[in-house]
């Protein structure tokens, strides 16, 4: 009996071991290079391209970081009409949209859904020219109007998907509860059933959020230098054009382009969770 429970402690020892060591490994990879480059963002240019590099700078500066702020300032503006704008039409979009697949009844449902979601299947690349070229002819090349509008093609179907699933899940007597107390059907929808979904409804404002305020390529090619470039466009064209990049400047600006959609994210993760739990 003690041999065995010698074997088991044994065990134990080397599977935490192993454990401890795996997690000491995945922190090192990511927390290595974060600390080098935040330690590259407070270093000057001279010293930056100096050839014998060191992880302490030895003259310590915030112009970098207030060069990347200057240098973001108008398009984090951008990022942020536009972000907030697709967050914005996405719900208004697709609540009522996903609330009619997943809780009514009616001739077509699933054959409507399923072609919503053929929509996911296809890459959104594929729909940059004919846009672009619509844009152009329509007046939407070029404003924050026509990118918040270019990003519902493909925010729209995935946020009807996750919460008609969810829409889906709820009891299916909640309306005609509420309808005994006097609500009409619209009046239960945004007193019973949205406030159950909360947490379905901010994970899915979230990601359509962070589309909005992470996607390149549409916004890249839907807008030019004379008008609202958002920040991730900024931060690619910081990095072109010359014959040297200060790569502390990009890591300033980098780390100011993350700063937003992290803490929405420390805001809105417990509700994250919540919402794929199901």
């Amino acid at each position: 009996m003690s041999g065995f429970l010698y074997f088991r402690d044994t065990e134990d020892a080397m599977f935490a071991l192993a454990k401890y060591t795996m997690l000491a490994f995945f922190l090192t990879i990511v927390i290595v290079p974060m600390v080098l480059a935040i330690t590259v963002s407070f270093q000057p240019a001279s010293e930056f391209f100096r050839t014998d590099p060191h992880l302490i700078p030895q003259n310590f500066t915030l112009d970098t970081w207030g060069e990347a702020l200057t240098s973001l300032e108008e398009p984090l503006v951008n990022s942020a009409l536009i972000a907030l704008g697709t967050m914005s039409l996405a719900m208004v979009i697709c609540i009522p949209a996903a609330y009619i697949f997943g809780r009514q009844e009616f001739p077509g449902r699933e054959w409507g859904f399923r072609s919503i979601m053929v929509a996911l299947l296809f890459p959104y690349i594929l729909l940059i020219i004919p846009l672009t070229d619509t844009w152009y002819q329509t007046g939407l090349h070029n404003t924050i109007i026509g990118v918040v509008l270019a990003y519902q093609v493909f925010v729209t179907p995935f946020a009807i998907w996750i919460l008609r699933d969810f829409f889906e899940g709820l009891p299916a007597n909640l309306e005609e509860a509420a309808q005994i107390y006097g609500c009409s059907e619209l009046q239960a929808l945004y007193k019973v059933i949205l406030p159950l979904s909360l947490p379905a409804v901010m994970a899915t404002g979230f990601l359509a959020f962070l589309v909005g305020w992470n996607d390149f390529l549409f916004s890249n090619m839907l807008t030019t230098g004379t008008g609202p470039r958002p920040s991730v466009v900024q931060l690619f064209l910081e990095t072109t054009g010359g014959d040297q990049v200060y790569w502390g400047l990009v890591v300033s600006m980098a780390f100011l382009v993350g700063i937003p959609p992290t803490i929405l994210y420390l805001i809105a993760r417990r509700h994250l969770s919540e919402s794929f739990a199901v």
